[in-house]
């Protein structure tokens, strides 16, 4: 056990090491109390000074006529982009939703064989399991079809809509977080802005280059349990359940 005195005399060596560092004295022992970033440290001091340098940088650049203008214009596009893009995955998260629901109503409709999986019947009397992979003959004598099954052809419409979905909901993640996330993370930074006109423009123009293809609209087209007929195309509609 330490000494009370040993005690005492590192507490005095310590609150004298603070008051030499908060003076600027440096004891090499900086780190001990503050850390780099506290004005209190010539590092500290540092690092608000090359700030102070780097948003007066800013002020003057915006004082460029062109500059200024096309910073103005980024700053509204900008708004523009992340409302556009906001609502765009609050549709597609709604449409993935909705269509999740039908799959599962269709589902619930659905044959299955003798050990319990999904199957579907195509018109012209294919047989398929909901992975898309043909059910064998010897399985389809053990099939009961309940009166209101989908078609293989309405289901896997469905399926497919859902699949491109998901691909465009990624797509619109990827332009809202990585292409617009970092062109307003260098906008709103101060003390590291765009360093030139033409470093505004090329924002400008990754914005519109890189923005994905607005969510396709999707309609209801009337198919119901006892009536399915949909034919599998580029836009499946997704039927009432």
């Amino acid at each position: 056990m330490k000494d009370l005195s040993e005690i005492d005399t590192k507490r005095k060596r310590d609150f004298d090491d603070l008051q030499h560092e908060i003076s600027g004295v440096d004891n090499g022992r900086m780190k001990r109390f503050l850390n780099a970033t506290d004005e209190r440290t010539p590092e500290g001091r540092r690092k608000k000074r090359e700030g102070e340098r780097s948003r007066q940088r800013l002020a003057d650049m915006l004082l460029d006529p062109v500059y200024a203008r096309l910073h103005h214009q980024l700053g509204n596009k900008l708004i523009m982009a992340e409302a556009e893009a906001d609502s765009a995955l609050e549709t597609l998260e709604r449409q993935l939703s909705e269509i999740g629901h039908a799959l599962a109503a269709m589902e619930d409709r659905a044959a299955r064989d003798p050990s319990g999986k999904l199957v579907f019947r195509y018109a012209n009397g294919r047989v398929a399991y909901s992975d898309g992979s043909t059910v064998p003959d010897e399985i389809l004598e053990g099939i009961i079809w309940p009166p209101h099954a989908p078609s293989a052809e309405d289901y896997f419409a469905v399926q497919a809509q859902r699949d491109q979905i998901e691909e465009r909901l990624m797509e619109w993640e990827s332009y809202r977080n990585e292409v617009l996330g970092s062109i307003r993370d260098t906008y709103d930074d101060e003390e590291n802005p765009f360093q030139s006109p033409d470093d505004i423009q090329a924002a400008l123009d990754q914005i519109e280059s890189t923005r994905p293809p607005a969510p396709s609209v999707v309609v209801d087209h009337a198919a119901t349990p006892e009536t399915s007929t949909t034919t599998v195309n580029a836009f499946p509609h997704m039927p009432k359940t």
